[in-house]
C-alpha cells in the first residue's frame, strides 16, 4: 500500500492494511496500477466545472514504485488544456508504459488517448477533436494576447496528434477540427489515435500480469 492508515479500535490507534479496508479506485491503482482519468482536466475549465489534477501525482507516485506499465482509463470531456499539456508531459516523463483505454475521449482527453504506448478503446467508445475555445476579456490589446494565446494551443494541440501517429496531415486535421469531428472506436483507430478495440481478453491479460 502507498500509505499507512489508522484507525482508532477501543481507544487505540491501530493500524489497518489494505486487505481490511480498501476502496475499488485504491485496489486498481495498487494492486494493478489503473489510474482513472474522469471527469474534466484541470481546474479551470469555464465549460465542464472543475476537475482534477491528482492523476499527474499518482502517475509520479506509481512509476516511483516500479517501471511496470500503467494503465490509464480515460472518461472525460476534455478541460484546461494547460493542465492536459502537464498531464501530457507526465505521461512522456515517467519510465513506466502508458497503456490507455478510453471510453469517451473528448477534445483534450483526445491527445491523451493517443499518446499512450498502447492504446485501446471500448466497441462504443466516442472520440471527439475539436478547436480550444475560450471566453476573451479585457480591451484589444488583451484580445490580441488572447487570440495569439489560442492560435498556439490549437498548433500545440494538433501537433501533439501528429507526434502520437494521427495519419493526416497538419491543415487536414485543422480543417476536422473546425467544428465538433466525431470518431467510433473503428473510426479513431483508423485515424491513429487508436490500437484497437478492448477485449474481455485484453483486459484480463492486463489485470493478471499487472
Amino acid at each position: 500500500m502507498l500509505y499507512p492508515r489508522i484507525a482508532k479500535l477501543n481507544g487505540k490507534d491501530v493500524l489497518i492494511d489494505e486487505t481490511q479496508m480498501m476502496a475499488y479506485r485504491e485496489h486498481l491503482n495498487i494492486q494493478h496500477r489503473v489510474l482513472f482519468l474522469t471527469g474534466a482536466i484541470g481546474m479551470r475549465c469555464a465549460h465542464c466545472g472543475w476537475g482534477e489534477t491528482e492523476s499527474h501525482n499518482l502517475l509520479l507516485a506509481l512509476d516511483s514504485i516500479s517501471q511496470e506499465p500503467i494503465k490509464i482509463v480515460i472518461t472525460s470531456p476534455g478541460g484546461d488544456l494547460d493542465s492536459a499539456f502537464l498531464f501530457y508531459d507526465t505521461m512522456k516523463l515517467i519510465q513506466s508504459p502508458i497503456v490507455t483505454i478510453g471510453r469517451y475521449c473528448a477534445s483534450a482527453a483526445a491527445f491523451l488517448l493517443a499518446a499512450g504506448r498502447e492504446r485501446y478503446l471500448f466497441p462504443h467508445a466516442k472520440v471527439m477533436l475539436h478547436l480550444p475555445s475560450g471566453v476573451a476579456a479585457g480591451d484589444t490589446r488583451d484580445w490580441e494576447i488572447q487570440h495569439k494565446q489560442m492560435q498556439g494551443y490549437k498548433d500545440k494541440v494538433v501537433d501533439i496528434l501528429i507526434e502520437c501517429g494521427a495519419t493526416k496531415s497538419h491543415q487536414e486535421i485543422l480543417a476536422d477540427m473546425d467544428r465538433d469531428f466525431w470518431l467510433d472506436s473503428p473510426e479513431a483507430i483508423i485515424y491513429g489515435l487508436a490500437d484497437e478495440i478492448l477485449t474481455p481478453e485484453i483486459w484480463q491479460g492486463m489485470i493478471k500480469g499487472g
